[in-house]
């Protein structure tokens, strides 16, 4: 993996944490998504008016377009259901985890990536990092902690954003070689919008109202920051093969991890560090990778 993309793919990482630790403070996951989805929709409408004109889109550039609007509408839609459900460090390490460890088999087999021993060993290393970092405790019995309680529903929600993951990971490493990354993401962004609209204004729309008046500033934010971090991966996607570029994000993690220690003196600083080191030294790896 080059330097250029791997520089990327840590930068979006670090904005990924941001976003995603506001998200995980609002009060109502869902019409919390809502709104930060109408508003990137809003703000970077300008951006989509000046590449649109120098578009010319096939017939598979747009159905990778509208196959990852629907993944990505069922990625929010199992993310915030799956933090309603259960526990941060239940869910978390499933969603993430499952992601970059079902994206290289599938590469494999529709995309006929060819993974190197040290990518496929940072891989690993990653998505053990990512698991650690969300125990309880480094014992035997917290190991499997996660794996026992898969029966639940909080898991189930968990696997299955996971697997949004892997799915609209590969969908997007076909579609950005076929449309300009800008109008690719904004156009997935505006579906996913439209899809999750029903549901949220119907059934929360009590709660919409509440989530703009308390979280307006953490909405704003999101609305900027959930777009570009990903137009970044996406950019990025050009440059790697999505296999490492799927791993090598989830160092947001680590970004995450350190936050919760150093600033918000969170517990659990042992395994954190632990898993952190690991996704460390599996991002090192990938850099290294052919």
């Amino acid at each position: 993996m080059s330097g250029f993309a791997l520089g990327i793919v840590l930068v979006a990482a670090l904005f990924h944490a941001g976003w995603n630790y506001l998200a995980k403070k609002s009060r109502k996951k869902m019409a919390f998504i809502w709104w930060f989805l109408l508003i990137a929709s809003i703000g970077y409408l300008p951006m989509f008016m000046y590449y649109w004109p120098q578009m010319a889109i096939t017939a598979t550039g747009w159905a990778c377009i509208v196959a990852t609007g629907v993944l990505h509408a069922l990625y929010f839609w199992f993310m915030g259901g799956a933090y309603e459900r259960g526990d941060l460090s239940l869910v978390y390490p499933l969603s993430r985890g499952s992601g970059p460890l079902l994206v290289p088999v599938l590469a494999i087999i529709f995309l006929q990536e060819q993974l190197s021993l040290t990518g496929g060993v940072g891989i690993a290393l990653i998505v053990l990092g990512i698991y650690i970092i969300h125990l309880k405790s480094i014992t035997l019995e917290s190991f499997f902690e996660p794996l026992r309680a898969m029966r639940g529903s909080a898991s189930l929600w968990a696997l299955c954003t996971g697997g949004t993951i892997a799915g609209y990971s590969l969908v997007d490493k076909v579609g950005v070689g076929l449309v300009h990354p800008p109008v690719y993401i904004y156009l997935m962004f505006v579906i996913s919008l439209l899809l999750l609209s029903p549901y949220v204004l119907l059934k929360q729309r009590a709660d919409v109202n509440r989530e703009w008046q308390v979280n307006r500033g953490p909405i704003l934010i999101d609305g900027f920051l959930v777009l570009f971090t990903y137009m970044m991966i996406l950019f990025a996607f050009q440059l790697s093969k999505v296999s490492y570029v799927v791993a090598a994000r989830e160092v947001s993690i680590v970004f995450s991890a350190l936050l919760g220690i150093v600033w918000l003196k969170e517990a659990y600083a042992a395994q954190k560090i632990a898993g952190s080191v690991l996704i460390a030294i599996g991002v090192v790896f990938i850099g290294l990778s052919q």
